[in-house]
């Protein structure tokens, strides 16, 4: 992961809604990324990754330039719950 400052990330959009049960998402943070494998890294662009919950059907969600489920968050905040 490279350091970038507040100023290069574009602001985050608003909270969506959950695909599963249309609940309004809850933000729990950002990681700057390029998402790909170490090997791959130098290569691919950077961009903002913002990790969801919801508070309704438990289910966990990132999004880049799409929403997708995030289970294995899911796995680690469920094992953390225990």
């Amino acid at each position: 992961m490279t350091s970038v400052s507040s100023s290069d990330v574009p602001p985050r959009p608003d909270d969506p809604d959950c695909p599963d049960c249309g609940e309004t998402l809850v933000h729990v943070h950002t990681e700057i990324s390029s998402g790909a494998f170490r090997t791959q890294a130098a290569s691919m662009p950077e961009l903002p990754i913002h990790f969801y919950d919801c508070p309704a059907c438990g289910t966990c969600w990132k999004f880049a330039t799409r929403l997708l489920p995030d289970p294995v968050r899911q796995t680690i905040r469920d094992a953390e719950q225990r």
